[in-house]
């Protein structure tokens, strides 16, 4: 894919969406028979030691409780934790000392399985790191991996006036910074194909031994999604495209696609078909310009989209979104030994509305060689409804692996240098809220309070009134300085919904303060909000939900998951 300067923003404007919505339930699939534990070192704001880790382990199914242990130095495994989640953080481990983490789960005094996570060694901050904001409009700078001898490559698309693809610009650049020498390589006018035509899902990649730049894309009339194939094109780098066709692959329709080159330098194409229900795997021939043959349907009736390829550590791993057209949506991935399969179960990972966006590409930062890989998840909110926001936005999430399970958690600022491969998430605070005593409004039977601050994203509380406002409320047992409130909220597919909501704080439990007035808020899924204050309890004051589908609200109050971050005071 594009992925120089500014050449995220390309893809993203392409990167476009088939509808397809659905009136069921948000669901999560069930938890797996085994887990994996792993970890991300990450910095407390305003500090500069990488001294703290958020951990998080897979769901097992059956499982009531989960022990959490950490070993220092290679000594015997200690109890830090019992908890009913499947994260938390360890803070302030000591500079110069290597940990890992051991986990055991139970259902109540069975042990069920246990994982081991890979080894983790603090650090001081480096220098020289530019900063992602999650909370603003960023913009990832990568290097381009679109060079060839001395010379770097980008390509940019311009629509006809009267809509559909016009052109294909390449630019030209010595050093990945000043880019210029616009020059048309593709037109609306070089192919019977082209003429009404419109791409999405652009890939571009370099293939070094027939020294062509190989072009793949979905491909579409102008007007709508009745198509359904693929296109390919090709060029000498520096010279124009010649467009080779549009087709069906194996005589499957193909909507969201990417492909994936591996080490040996075979490459793959994978797409979804039958109106994105299935995933199914091709191989490319050798000069990658067509279809060898197909490997498998990956997934088969799961109406996944955005499939994304990437291999760590000698597994394959492969992430999508749910078919949610332009809404936030539940994120999946799955892993094998090998492209050809056998690949697992689909398994949950972050939260149920990929904080916000939906799953996106997966990178490294630095290319082909780096060791850190983030997830670029995608916000298309000029589809929201309600928003009043025409953009298109992304959100940065580190991701880390092991052994073939992958998880990202969100982060408000990510700092990170491509050159040096670094990443560096950054959390505003300690987290206080996790495990605390929780109540609502009206009692809930068995989806209490305390499902909304358990450490689990896949744990809801669920009001016992559908009655707004509706409050739920948060002990942290002593007066602390609150910095950020993270919620997960529910959502129902295909009647998705954004909350009106402020938060209040007390030091008693019954004096009460606005913190924030959220009233205002047009985010689906998922929010994200900086403040200061002092408070023992901290209430979130459900005033009602806005449904983008319906101006009656049907909702009956729920979370997901409240995370509260910020520092002891005592």
């Amino acid at each position: 894919m594009i992925k120089g300067k500014q050449g995220m923003a390309i893809v993203i404007a392409l990167l476009l969406l088939a509808f397809h919505f659905s009136s069921s339930a948000q669901t999560v699939h069930a938890a797996g028979e085994e887990t994996n534990i792993a970890a991300t070192l990450f910095v407390l704001k305003n500090e500069s030691e990488v001294s703290n880790a958020k951990i998080h382990w897979a769901p097992v199914d059956g499982a009531t409780g989960y022990e959490l242990f950490r070993s220092e130095n290679n000594e015997p495994f200690a109890l830090l934790q019992t908890l009913g989640g499947t994260t938390t953080d360890d803070y302030d481990l000591n500079m110069g000392s290597t940990y890992r983490y051991q986990v055991k789960a139970y259902a109540g005094n069975s042990l069920l399985t246990s994982a081991v996570s890979p080894e983790y060694t603090p650090y001081v901050l480096p220098d020289n790191l530019t900063t992602f904001d999650n909370t603003t409009k960023s913009t990832l700078n990568l290097p381009n991996e679109l060079k060839v001898g001395d010379t770097y490559y980008r390509f940019n698309f311009v629509q006809k006036p009267s809509g559909g693809f016009g052109q294909m610009i390449q630019q030209t650049s010595t050093d990945d910074i000043t880019y210029g020498n616009d020059k048309v390589v593709l037109s609306y006018t070089d192919h019977p194909d082209l003429a009404d035509s419109k791409f999405e899902g652009i890939n571009i990649l370099y293939h070094a031994p027939t020294n062509k730049f190989v072009f793949w894309a979905h491909y579409e009339n102008s007007r709508d999604y009745t198509l359904a194939r693929v296109s390919v094109a090709s060029a000498t780098p520096g010279e124009h495209f010649t467009f080779h066709k549009s087709f069906r692959p194996e005589g499957n329709e193909s909507r969201d696609i990417s492909i994936f080159k591996d080490d040996d330098g075979s490459a793959y194409l994978i797409s979804t078909a039958n109106n994105n229900s299935d995933t199914i795997l091709y191989q490319l021939t050798s000069d990658w310009l067509d279809v060898d043959h197909q490997v498998s349907v990956i997934y088969q009736n799961q109406h996944r989209e955005l499939p994304k390829v990437i291999k760590k550590d000698g597994m394959y791993y492969l992430f999508s979104s749910q078919a949610a057209g332009w809404y936030p949506s539940i994120p999946m991935y799955s892993s094998a030994t090998s492209m050809d399969g056998e690949w697992s179960e689909l398994r949950v990972i972050g939260n149920t509305s990929t904080f916000s966006a939906q799953s996106g590409s997966v990178m490294r930062v630095k290319p082909n060689t780096g060791d850190n890989v983030v997830m670029v998840a995608y916000r298309w909110m000029f589809g929201w409804a309600g928003t009043q926001n025409g953009t298109t936005e992304e959100r940065l999430l580190p991701v880390w692996f092991s052994n073939g399970y992958a998880f990202y958690d969100y982060f408000d600022q990510i700092l990170y240098n491509a050159n040096d491969d670094v990443v560096v998430p950054v959390q505003n605070g300690k987290l206080l809220s996790q495990g605390k005593e929780a109540t609502a409004q009206t009692a809930s039977g068995t989806k209490p309070a305390g499902y909304a601050n358990d450490g689990s994203y896949q744990t809801e509380w669920t009001a016992a009134s559908s009655a707004w406002p509706h409050w739920w409320k948060v002990d942290l047992g002593s007066v602390q300085q609150i910095n950020n409130v993270q919620i997960s909220w529910w959502m129902q597919k295909g009647s998705e919904g954004f909350y009106k909501y402020n938060i209040e704080t007390s030091t008693d439990n019954v004096h009460w303060t606005v913190a924030l007035d959220r009233t205002g808020n047009t985010s689906y899924g998922f929010t994200s909000d900086s403040l200061s204050n002092t408070a023992r309890y901290v209430r979130i004051n459900m005033q009602g939900a806005k449904l983008h589908n319906n101006p009656n609200n049907w909702y009956t109050p729920r979370l997901w998951e409240v995370k509260i971050f910020g520092t002891d005071i005592d």
